[in-house]
C-alpha cells in the first residue's frame, strides 16, 4: 500500500542553517571580488608608478653623479688642486646620505595612506551593522 509522504518542511533546521550558510557564501565573494578589483587596480597602478620611478632615479643618477665630480673638482681646483678633492668629496657624499635620509622620511610619511579603503570601509560598516544587529538580540 502507498502511503503518500509529505513534502519537506521548508521551515526546518537544516533549511535554516543552508540559508545561512548560502548568505554568509554570497557574502564573502561578493567581499572577495570587491578586494579582488581593488588588487588589481592597486597593483597597476602601483606597478606603473615604480617602473616610472625607477626608470627616472636611474637617469638621475647617471646625471647626478656627472655634475657632482665636475662640482668637486671645480672646488678642488679653486683650493689650489692636489689632494683637496678628497675633503670636497667627503663633504658631498655626507650631504647625500642627509639628503638620502630626508627622503626615505618623506617617502614614509607619504605611503601612511593604505590600500583597499573602500574594502576595509565595507567591513567597518558590515561590524557596525552585526554589532547593532546582536545588541537587538
Amino acid at each position: 500500500m502507498n502511503h503518500p509522504t509529505s513534502p519537506p518542511d521548508p521551515t526546518g533546521l537544516l533549511a535554516h542553517a543552508s540559508g545561512w550558510l548560502a548568505a554568509a557564501l554570497r557574502y564573502l565573494k561578493a567581499r572577495l571580488t570587491l578586494a579582488g578589483i581593488e588588487a588589481k587596480a592597486a597593483g597597476a597602478q602601483y606597478g606603473i608608478a615604480i617602473a616610472m620611478v625607477a626608470g627616472a632615479l636611474f637617469i638621475a643618477l647617471l646625471g647626478y653623479v656627472f655634475l657632482v665630480l665636475t662640482v668637486v673638482f671645480a672646488i678642488a681646483a679653486a683650493f689650489g688642486g692636489g689632494k683637496a678633492w678628497l675633503a670636497v668629496m667627503g663633504g658631498a657624499a655626507i650631504l647625500h646620505l642627509v639628503g638620502a635620509v630626508l627622503l626615505v622620511g618623506l617617502a614614509r610619511r607619504r605611503c601612511k595612506t593604505g590600500a583597499f579603503e573602500d574594502t576595509r570601509a565595507e567591513f567597518k560598516k558590515d561590524e557596525q551593522w552585526l554589532t547593532h544587529l546582536t545588541a537587538k538580540h
